[in-house]
This record gives structure tokens, C-alpha cells and sequence, in this order.
């Protein structure tokens, strides 16, 4: 499986890479900005994203949410992200999201959540 892991805090980003190539045995790849978000979507294709809202970029994760359908239709997209605010959990959802995890969160609960959402939902022939 490979997953994309879009988050502005480059610590986060590492630790949950390190977690799921290990868990789940995955090619996982990182990104801090929108832009090279975009652009590992669009070159991977990847099964899965963990994506934050707020990117401190000119672009959030709505927007990358938004385009993900055109760019890479198959990903299954989890906002990871520190908004509880029920208005951004539609909007998600409304944008194709699968689920939606807020910060703080145990690394077990979004292991289940990326094993139920994506991992599960994969064929491998």
C-alpha cells in the first residue's frame, strides 16, 4: 500500500511514516505544503492520504481535498487534523473524504482507521 501524509509539522509527518512503513509495510511518503502535496499525489497515486486542514500555505487541505478526485480518483483521503468543528467534518465528507480524526489522537485508533478505511478495502492480486 502506499500512503501519502500531508501535515505541516514535519515531526508528526516522520513519526507517522516511520509508524505505518513499519505496521503496515507500505511505501509511505510525506509532504508539508499543498504544492508538494499535489505533486506526490498526482506521481504516486496512492492508496491512501492522512490529510491536515491547516497547511500554512496559500492552499489548505480543502483545497487538496477538492482536487484529489481529478488528480488521483482511487485515493482514499482520512483528514487528520485539529479541527473539531463540525462544519469542517461535513465539509469533508462532503468532499469525498472517508473519515475524518481529530488531533490529539492515539497512533491505535488512526491504525484502525486507515486499516478499516484503506488497507481493508484493497486487492491485491
Amino acid at each position: 500500500m502506499k500512503l501519502l501524509i500531508v501535515d505541516d509539522e514535519p515531526d508528526l509527518c516522520l513519526f507517522l511514516q516511520e509508524h505505518f512503513e513499519e505496521r503496515f509495510d507500505s511505501e509511505v511518503f510525506t509532504a508539508t505544503t499543498a504544492g508538494e502535496a499535489l505533486r506526490l499525489l498526482g506521481e504516486l497515486q496512492p492508496e491512501g492520504m492522512l490529510l491536515d486542514i491547516n497547511l500554512r500555505s496559500r492552499l489548505d487541505g480543502f483545497d487538496i481535498l477538492d482536487r484529489a478526485g481529478e488528480i488521483s480518483p482511487a485515493t482514499k483521503v482520512i483528514m487528520v487534523t485539529g479541527s473539531s468543528d463540525f462544519g469542517d467534518v461535513e465539509k469533508a465528507l462532503a468532499l469525498g473524504a472517508v473519515d475524518y480524526v481529530t488531533k490529539p489522537f492515539t497512533v491505535e485508533y488512526l491504525e484502525e482507521t486507515v486499516d478499516s478505511k484503506i488497507a481493508a478495502h484493497l486487492i491485491y492480486a
